[in-house]
């Protein structure tokens, strides 16, 4: 498949080569940018990321050289914006790894904006330990339309709002969780926002607004952590936990009782390959 960046009428200087990625639907155009090819990353990942007029997708992954780590990993948001960290993107990138015998040493290490974080691919699931979670807050009421929403914070990686509610299908994600997202609270940064039910004592149901999408989507690795960790902390579930999106396949959230030890587990999938005739 080639796939033309016809958005601008400049000549086409440079071809490469993409593969499409998704884990439970949430999705990412991933680029090998070890030899820096790419230098206008976030003008390329609202290209990209552009549905209906483009490749389409929730993010915009690129694998590169690190000097501290097996790898490096960045990630971008479809509207442009540099994330510290995605737990489905950075599985991807493993399974894209692997996949591409770049590496065959059982765990690698992975550099990212928030930090380095290590993975293992084993029977089609792939894992990364996921760091011990800061900022986290079990008691902040938040006023949304003139009423109080009790919510609850935690950073693992990006920063998490989690509201328990009684009835997913029911809830207006996309408004309520753009009023929690840009909330002054959050400002200026903002937070990603998961709604979640908890169905019993190792299992979730979660839905998910992500900060810089702008919108819902079908699943959110870090935003399952995140429902997972702050439940358990709650005396709600314990480990381990599935985590089970609306829309796609279950995460599963492995932990110790100290949370020193957090991992993330599941699905990466290669949609397809193709090629980008890129013009600037």
């Amino acid at each position: 498949m080639v796939f033309q960046d016809n958005l601008t009428l400049t000549k086409i200087t440079m071809k490469i080569r993409f593969v499409k990625m998704q884990s439970g639907g949430n999705d990412f155009v991933l680029i090998d940018n070890r030899k820096s090819l790419i230098r206008d990353r976030a003008k390329l990942a609202r290209k990209l990321c552009l549905r209906k007029f483009s490749i389409g997708a929730d993010g915009f992954l690129l694998l590169e050289n690190s000097k501290t780590a097996d790898f490096r990993m960045r990630i971008y948001n479809s509207d442009g914006s540099e994330a510290e960290m995605c737990g489905n993107g950075i599985r991807c990138l493993i399974k894209f790894i692997y996949s591409e015998k770049l590496a065959a040493q059982k765990e690698i290490s992975i550099e990212t904006k928030d930090a380095i974080y290590y993975g293992k691919y084993k029977k089609e699931l792939i894992s990364v330990r996921i760091r011990e979670p800061k900022k986290v807050n079990l008691n902040l009421n938040l006023k949304i339309k003139e009423k109080k929403e009790k919510v609850f914070l935690i950073n693992v990686g990006v920063p998490h709002t989690i509201v328990f509610v009684k009835n997913l299908k029911k809830i207006d994600v996309k408004s309520l969780g753009s009023l929690i997202r840009y909330h002054q609270q959050f400002s200026p940064a903002g937070t990603n926002v998961d709604f979640v039910r908890v169905v019993n004592r190792h299992a979730l149901k979660i839905r998910i607004y992500e900060r810089g999408v702008e919108d819902e989507t079908f699943s959110c690795g870090t935003g399952a952590t995140a429902a997972a960790i702050i439940s358990y902390k709650l005396g709600r579930v314990k480990s381990p936990v599935k985590v089970f999106p609306i829309f796609g396949k279950p995460l599963k959230i492995h932990f110790d009782p100290g949370l020193k030890e957090i991992y993330l587990e599941g699905e990466a999938i290669k949609v397809y390959e193709g090629e980008c005739l890129l013009s600037r």
